[in-house]
C-alpha cells in the first residue's frame, strides 16, 4: 500500500523515459551517465525533473562529481543528496537489494520513504552526517531490510561519510558498503560447529578413557604413545606412556614378532587382525613378563593428505576367557574319556548281567528237573507202589515234598526274574475289571489267611472300574504283593485291599497290618535279591526276588509300583496301571 500511493505522487516518482523523449536540455544527463552498466542506463532513462533534484542540466557540480565516481566504483555504494535524501547507488551494491520490486524503484526515491523498516537505525546516522559530524563506521552490523518479498537479516560493514556541495557544505551522505551477511551467518555457523566439535571430542575423548577395550594411538616412525586409554594403562602395569616411544615404554615387547607386524601395517596400510595371540609383558613397574592372551587391530593412521603416519592399536585381553575355555574343553575331554570308560564298564556289566541271567535260567532249567524227579518219586512211594509205610515214613516223605516245593518256588522267582529282566516277556495287555481280579487272588490267598488266623477286607473298590493289563501278570504281581501281606504280618492282623481311579490311571492298594519297613530301607525293596529284615527272610523263606519282579512286570504294562511303610505300623503297596 505504501509504494502504490509513493508511485501515484508523480512530483516524488522518479520516471523512466526513452532519450528519445527527453528535453533537449536534459541531453547532458546521457553524458553524465554514458558508460556501461545497468546503473547507468537506469540513470540514462530515468527522467529526473520528475524527482526533487530536477532536471540533470541544473544539478551542481559536486553532485555530478560524485554521482560519476560512485557509478564508476566497483565497490557498493548509496548516496541521499539533497534535503529529500534522494537515493543513488551504483552496479555493485544492486545485489544487496535482490528481488522483489525494490530495485529499481529504489533509484530517485526519497530515502524516508524507501527505508521505512530501517530508518530507526540509518535516520539519525544520516542526521549526524548531515549536522556535520563525523563519519560513522559499522562493522557488521545487523540491519534488517525488505527483501525478495520478506523483511530479511542483513549485516553489513559501512560508513556513513559526508559529501560536500559546491559550497563546501554537506550536500549529502555517502555510503561505502559492504554486505557481510554470508560471511556473519558463515562465521556464526563455524562457530556453532566448533562448540559441536568440541562436544564431539570431549564425548570421544570420554568414550576413548572410558572404553572396555584397550586403545592406543601411536604416531611417526618410532611410533610414539600419543593417547592410551585407561584399558591399555591397565594392561601394561599403569606405566608412563603418553611421549615415550613404543619399544622404549614396553621393552619386554621386542622380539615377540610385533616389530615386523607393525612395519607392515604402516607400510601397507592393511589391518593386521590378531586372534588370541600370546604376549609376555610386564603387569606391574619393573616386575617380571607374563602372559597375556590378546584380540586385537592394529590400524594405520591415516593423514587428511591420506599420507600415513602411525599406528591405532584396539583390543581386549581375553587371558581369562582362554584360560576359561581351555579348562572347559580339558573337563569336557575328561568327561568324554570318563563317559567312554563308562559306556565301556556298562557294557561289561551288561555283558555280565546277561551272563549271569543266561547262567541263572540254565541253572534254574538244571535244577528243576532232578526236583522234579524227588517230587515223582516221593509220591510214587508214599501211594505205596514201593511197598507199604509206617507213619515215620509217611512223615519223612511229606518233609521232603514240602522242601522240594519249596525249592522249586525259589528256582521258579528265579527263573521268572530272569525272563523280565532279559525282556523276553510278552503282554496281552485288555480290559480288566479290577474287582474280578482282587475277588480271583483272594480266592487263592483265602487258606493262607484262615492259617495265620488274619482279617481279609477289600475296601473302596467300585466294580466298574476296569484296567488296561496282562491279566496273568495283574494276577501275579497282586498274589506277590497278598502273599509278602500275609507272611508279614502276626495272627489277629489284617491284610486290605482297595481301588480308585485318577484321570488316566487305576491305583490299586495292599496293605497290612504287619512289621513295617524301616524308612531308610523302604527304596531298597524292590531291588533284586534285596531282603530288608533278614529274620524275618530266614522265618519265612524267599530269595528276595518277589517285588523286583512285580515292578518290572507293572511297568512292562504301562504302571508303576510303589510302597509306604512305618516299622510297627505296616506297609501299603499301590499299583498304578493306565485306565481303560
Amino acid at each position: 500500500m505504501r509504494e502504490t500511493a509513493h508511485q501515484a505522487t508523480v512530483d516524488r516518482s522518479p520516471d523512466y523515459a526513452g532519450e528519445r523523449d527527453r528535453p533537449d536540455e536534459d541531453i547532458g544527463a546521457q553524458r553524465l551517465f554514458a558508460g556501461p552498466g545497468e546503473m547507468r542506463a537506469l540513470c540514462r532513462q530515468l527522467d529526473w525533473s520528475r524527482t526533487p533534484l530536477g532536471p540533470v542540466s541544473t544539478w551542481p557540480l559536486s553532485l555530478r562529481t560524485t554521482v560519476a565516481t560512485l557509478l564508476a566504483s566497483r565497490h557498493p555504494m548509496f548516496l541521499f543528496w539533497g534535503p529529500d535524501l534522494v537515493q543513488f547507488y551504483n552496479d555493485a551494491y544492486r545485489p544487496s537489494l535482490a528481488e522483489g520490486g525494490r530495485h529499481p524503484r529504489a533509484l530517485g526515491m526519497r530515502g524516508t520513504e524507501f527505508w521505512t523498516e530501517i530508518w530507526d537505525i540509518i535516520g539519525p546516522q544520516i542526521a549526524q552526517v548531515l549536522a556535520g559530524g563525523e563519519a560513522t563506521w559499522h562493522e557488521d552490523h545487523l540491519v534488517p531490510i525488505e527483501r525478495n518479498g520478506r523483511i530479511e537479516e542483513v549485516y553489513w560493514t559501512y560508513s556513513y561519510g559526508p559529501a560536500f556541495a559546491d559550497d563546501g557544505s554537506v550536500g549529502g551522505v555517502l555510503v561505502v558498503c559492504q554486505e557481510t551477511t554470508a560471511r556473519v551467518l558463515t562465521e556464526r555457523r563455524l562457530q556453532t560447529l566448533n562448540r559441536e566439535l568440541e562436544v564431539e571430542r570431549s564425548r570421544l575423548a570420554y568414550t576413548f578413557q572410558q572404553a572396555p577395550a584397550f586403545l592406543a594411538i601411536l604416531r611417526g616412525r618410532q611410533l610414539t604413545f600419543e593417547m592410551v586409554n585407561e584399558a591399555y594403562k591397565q594392561l601394561v602395569g599403569h606405566r608412563e606412556l603418553v611421549g615415550r616411544d613404543l619399544f622404549e615404554a614396553l621393552p619386554e615387547a621386542r622380539g615377540q614378532g610385533f616389530e615386523a607386524i607393525l612395519d607392515r601395517v604402516v607400510a601397507t596400510g592393511e589391518p593386521f587382525v590378531g586372534r588370541e595371540m600370546p604376549i609376555m609383558l610386564s603387569r606391574a613397574p619393573g616386575g617380571p613378563p607374563e602372559e597375556r592372551i590378546l584380540d586385537f587391530v592394529y590400524f594405520p593412521l591415516v593423514e587428511a593428505d591420506g599420507s600415513r603416519s602411525g599406528i591405532i592399536a584396539h583390543g581386549v585381553d581375553v587371558t581369562d576367557h582362554v584360560r576359561a575355555r581351555r579348562d572347559v574343553e580339558r573337563l569336557l575331554l575328561e568327561s568324554e574319556r570318563a563317559r567312554s570308560e563308562a559306556e565301556e564298564a556298562r557294557a561289561e556289566a551288561d555283558a555280565a548281567n546277561r551272563a549271569k541271567g543266561e547262567f541263572l535260567a540254565v541253572m534254574s532249567h538244571e535244577l528243576r528237573t532232578p526236583l522234579n524227579a524227588i517230587g515223582g518219586y516221593a509220591e510214587l512211594m508214599e501211594m505205596g507202589i514201593r511197598g507199604p509205610l509206617n507213619d515215620q515214613q509217611l512223615a519223612d516223605l511229606h518233609r521232603i515234598q514240602q522242601s522240594q516245593k519249596h525249592l522249586l518256588g525259589l528256582i521258579n522267582q528265579v527263573l521268572n526274574y530272569t525272563r523280565v529282566e532279559s525282556g523276553a516277556v510278552r503282554y496281552t495287555v485288555e480290559d480288566v475289571p479290577v474287582a474280578e481280579a482282587l475277588a480271583a487272588a483272594e480266592a487263592l490267598v483265602a487258606p493262607q489267611v484262615r492259617a495265620q488266623r488274619l482279617t481279609f477286607a477289600v475296601v473302596d473298590c467300585d466294580r466298574a472300574i476296569v484296567a488296561r493289563a496282562d491279566r496273568e501278570k495283574l494276577q501275579q504281581i497282586l498274589l506277590n504283593l497278598l502273599a509278602n501281606a500275609i507272611k508279614f504280618t502276626d495272627a489277629g492282623g489284617e491284610v486290605r485291599v482297595g481301588c480308585q481311579t485318577a484321570d488316566r490311571t487305576v491305583a490299586i492298594t495292599v496293605g497290612d497290618t504287619g512289621v513295617g519297613i524301616a524308612a531308610d530301607k523302604l527304596a531298597s525293596v524292590f531291588e533284586p535279591f534285596v531282603q530288608v529284615d533278614q529274620r524275618f527272610a530266614r522265618e519265612h523263606g524267599g530269595v528276595g526276588l518277589g517285588l523286583a519282579i512285580s515292578r518290572d512286570l507293572a511297568r512292562g504294562m504301562g504302571g508303576d509300583l510303589t510302597a509306604r511303610s512305618a516299622l510297627g505300623v505296616g506297609s501299603t503297596f499301590t499299583l498304578t496301571l493306565p485306565r481303560a
